[in-house]
This record gives C-alpha cells, sequence and structure tokens, in this order.
C-alpha cells in the first residue's frame, strides 16, 4: 500500500490535498500533516491544501487555489472516500486522484485508494506510513498529526484505540508533537461553550427504545455564537456514557437546510445506517447529511430497529 503513495508523490510536481466537508481534527491534522512531511521529505514538490474551515483552523490555513493550478497536479484525498463528501469538488480536474483513508467506506469514483480500517484515525495511518519509510518529521508535521490521533481516538477512549496508536504517538512525541498546544487549543473553552454543553444536557430526548438524541434547527448555532460543526460534531458526545443509553444521534440543520447527523453507538454497529443515507464512516462512529429535520425521524427509526434486535437477541 505504501507503494502507491510514494509512487504518486514521487511522480507529480503539483499537489492537492482534500478532506471531507465539516473537518474533524483528524481531516485537519492529516492533511495537513500530510502537506507538511511532503514539503520535508520532496522540497521541490509544490503542494497546496484546499477545505471549508471550522474550529480546527488552529493548525493552520486553507490556501487559495486557482483551477488552473489542478492542470498536470495530483490530487490527494485524505479522511474521505466518498464523493458527495468531499470538500471542494475540484478534486475532479486533476490529472490523478489518490485516497488515503481508515472509514469502512469503498471509493465511488475514478480513484487509487489506500484504505486500512483498522487504523483508530487517518492520521495514524499515514503517521506509520510515513515513519515505516523513516521520512523526515518535524514538529509542525508531528503536532498536526497527533492532533487527529487525539480527536478521532476520543482522547484514547475509542475501539481500535491499541499499543500500535501509543506507539505512533510516542514516535509523534519524540518528533516534537507539542501535546499541550493541542490539548489546550482543543478543551480550553469559554464560557459560551459551557453553556451550549448545559443546552444539550437540558433538551436532548428519548426514542421508544431509549436512543437519545437532539435535533438543532439553525437558530442554535446563532443563539450561542458558534459555527455549524461545534454544534453538530462537537456535541454529539454529551449524550454518551449515559447509564441506559447505547446509541445517540445529533441533527443539526445548516443554513442551506441540510442537516449533519452524527451517529453514535457504544456497542451495536450502526454505519450501515449511515451508508443508508449517503454517509459512512467507523462502525460505532459514523454520520450523513439529510435533506431535512423532519428525515431524521427516518433515521431514529432505523436505530431504534437495531436497539430492538439487540434486546429481542439478548433475551434469547
Amino acid at each position: 500500500m505504501e507503494n502507491k503513495i510514494f509512487e504518486r508523490i514521487k511522480k507529480y510536481e503539483k499537489i492537492v490535498i482534500h478532506r471531507h466537508k465539516n473537518p474533524d481534527g483528524d481531516a485537519y491534522g492529516s492533511q495537513l500533516g500530510l502537506k507538511r512531511l511532503i514539503e520535508l521529505n520532496y522540497p521541490s514538490k509544490v503542494v497546496k491544501v484546499v477545505g471549508d474551515e471550522n474550529m480546527f483552523k488552529f493548525l493552520g490555513n486553507m490556501d487559495l487555489v486557482e483551477d488552473e493550478f489542478y492542470q498536470d497536479a495530483l490530487v490527494i484525498i485524505v479522511d474521505v472516500a466518498v464523493s458527495q463528501l468531499i470538500s471542494d469538488d475540484r478534486y475532479a480536474l486533476a490529472k490523478e486522484c489518490l485516497v488515503i483513508d481508515h472509514h469502512l467506506n469503498d471509493t465511488n469514483f475514478k480513484t487509487t485508494a489506500v484504505i486500512d480500517p483498522s487504523y483508530v484515525s487517518c492520521a495514524s495511518f499515514i503517521t506509520d506510513v510515513f515513519m515505516n519509510e523513516q521520512k523526515t518529521f518535524d514538529s509542525l508535521a508531528a503536532t498536526n498529526l497527533l492532533t487527529g490521533i487525539v480527536t478521532d481516538s476520543g482522547r484514547f477512549k475509542y475501539p481500535k484505540t491499541n499499543a500500535r496508536t501509543f506507539n505512533l504517538v510516542s514516535f509523534l512525541l519524540d518528533n516534537g508533537a507539542e501535546l499541550q498546544k493541542i490539548y489546550n487549543s482543543l478543551y480550553k473553552e469559554d464560557l459560551t461553550l459551557k453553556r451550549l454543553r448545559g443546552y444539550f444536557i437540558d433538551n436532548f430526548k428519548l426514542t421508544k427504545t431509549n436512543i437519545a438524541y437532539m435535533k438543532n434547527d439553525k437558530h442554535v448555532k446563532n443563539q450561542f455564537k458558534v459555527d455549524t460543526h461545534t454544534v453538530s460534531r462537537g456535541m454529539v458526545n454529551q449524550m454518551s456514557d449515559i447509564e441506559g443509553i447505547d446509541i445517540w444521534a445529533n441533527f443539526t440543520e445548516q443554513d442551506n437546510g441540510d442537516v449533519l447527523a452524527e451517529l453514535r453507538s457504544a456497542k451495536e454497529p450502526i454505519v450501515n445506517v449511515a451508508k443508508k443515507y449517503g454517509g459512512g464512516g467507523h462502525a460505532l462512529a459514523c454520520g450523513c447529511t439529510l435533506d431535512s429535520l423532519m428525515e431524521a425521524d427516518k433515521v431514529l427509526d432505523d436505530l431504534d430497529r437495531i436497539n430492538e434486535r439487540t434486546k429481542q437477541d439478548g433475551q434469547r
């Protein structure tokens, strides 16, 4: 798999790195970490990054890239494998595409794909690939990649966090990753965010099978003066770790009326529900985009059926 990555990096002088829309720390960290690794190890390459920005922009800024730059360029797409979730559809203008991902999705467009779902994060996958080839790392690359690992592992709490994960973290720390800077940037909150968390605790609801959920219209982010990502992915786990609740979901309306659905499970795989609605992700942590908040009820019905089957299986 590594050969596919390095063969293509060596082949092209211009590279644009994309990732998914509404990026989380792993998408941002993988994208900017990979950019820095290529710059360090292939200094003749011109590497650009594109996509929407949010609370993770403390890791670095996106580049302004003209359409002409894509001519005879390689596009690398990290942390996503399905076309409808890629931020900036100009990836299709490139001469060749390469996907590097760790989710349970197959690609649905013409590309070379290097996907390994055994990794807890895309950043850990990229770290391992470049480490095994004895490539050069510096503090900037290591900090960005460690951010991806920290966030996608839930601070080393989620499944697939294993000895390999910690070996990669140790390697990144040895190469200058600034762990305290990461934690200060990610987890130090102002009063507004604390109040938003309280809003979720006070207002989430339960379905007939005890699935916790929130439906947030577009006014919630305006009320608390935060971006959509903060309300959506940033708040979904306010409903986690509650006794008797094994599945939880957060539905957040965007300004254009689309709804971001973040789905989480403590035990039973739910990724097929996300795939049913055009999304995907991990077995226990996944998401999709819906047409409206009304469609959220269909998703909740599908999740209820999983809970009902699980309960029936437990009674046998």
